[in-house]
């Protein structure tokens, strides 16, 4: 009886030695990325390192969500010498694969050796950020200090920037949703078109870039007031005929909201608005802005002055203008 006990337990402590000897030998699989918690965007490296590999080892990822399963598995992999593998899987989701949380499971296969799996929870978010909107907007005529504004749809905004001209401003980086930003275009030394850049990443890397062309412009408008002139003749009623020629920094650069033509008493007191008939381009940076008085439909003094002020897009204003108008009785 003593003999059998003895021979149990040389078995038992065998039996126990010869498992501390397997989980000795056994290998390791080391999850580098992405680690808990990690974004996956369309283009991914699942990095990993095994220890203790003696023959050739398979790894497979395996991750589960929203948009079912996906496998991937990696080609026989070959340890140095020290039984060490560092290598990676590519994980790059369709456009349509559902944004969330999902499960990602590394596990390593080799013949008469075994790894534990390593599991983390990660999210898959394959969808870029948008502009919901931006300002300035597209050929907008800008003036010294411009306000860039954005508001960006995006649940996990990583870092946005603007450029101007391909060039940091400052105060040009943040996060978050929204962009409240003031460019001094006064340091700009010439005027002409210039390009504004926006750029937003979300934590998943996916990034999006809205550029707006605009004007800068800061030159005045200058006004000249072609007809009536101070000696033009004016029958009582008829009707009166008025041109303003304008020259601003481009021809478009002023439209007709941005000129006011109006009629005064020589003291000062409003009299009415000319109605604005035609704006015509007369030359490359120039244009003619057509009005006619009906006497009909005003109580018009033997004299009154004609007032021209504009404002270009851009917000220049120019020197005003006025000629005295004299209705021959």
């Amino acid at each position: 009886m003593k003999m059998l006990k003895k021979g149990l337990t040389r078995g038992v402590v065998l039996a126990s030695m010869l498992l501390a000897a397997a989980a000795a030998m056994a290998g390791e699989i080391t999850l580098q990325s992405p680690t808990e918690g990690a974004f996956l965007g369309k283009r991914n490296q699942i990095r990993f390192l095994i220890t203790g590999a003696r023959r050739a080892v398979t790894v497979r990822a395996v991750l589960t969500g929203p948009g079912g399963t996906t496998t991937i598995n990696s080609s026989p992999l070959t340890p140095d010498p020290e039984g060490r593998i560092s290598s990676s899987l590519e994980y790059n989701p369709a456009d349509t694969t559902p944004v969330g949380d999902y499960t990602l499971t590394l596990s390593a296969t080799e013949p008469d050796n075994t790894y534990e799996p390593q599991t983390v929870a990660v999210k898959v978010d394959v969808k870029a950020p948008r502009f919901a909107t931006f300002t300035p907007g597209f050929s907008q005529f800008v003036n010294k200090i411009v306000r860039i504004r954005a508001s960006i749809v995006e649940e996990n905004v990583k870092d946005w920037r603007v450029q101007v001209n391909g060039q940091d401003i400052p105060g040009n980086t943040g996060s978050g949703n929204n962009i409240l930003l003031d460019w001094d275009a006064t340091l700009v030394e010439r005027d002409g078109a210039q390009a504004v850049t926006f750029v937003v990443r979300d934590e998943a890397n996916n990034e999006t870039t809205q550029s707006v062309n605009v004007y800068l412009d800061r030159i005045r408008p200058t006004v000249s007031i072609a007809t009536p002139r101070a000696d033009t003749r004016i029958v009582p009623n008829t009707d009166i005929n008025v041109a303003i020629d304008i020259t601003d920094a481009l021809q478009t650069s002023v439209d007709g909201s941005g000129v006011d033509v109006v009629m005064r008493t020589l003291t000062g007191e409003y009299i009415g608005r000319v109605p604005r008939t035609t704006i015509t381009a007369i030359g490359e940076r120039s244009i003619r802005w057509m009005g006619r008085i009906r006497q009909r439909n005003f109580r018009l003094p033997r004299e009154f002055r004609l007032v021209v002020t504009v404002v270009d897009r851009a917000g220049n204003a120019s020197t005003p203008q006025e000629v005295t108008v004299r209705i021959r009785r």
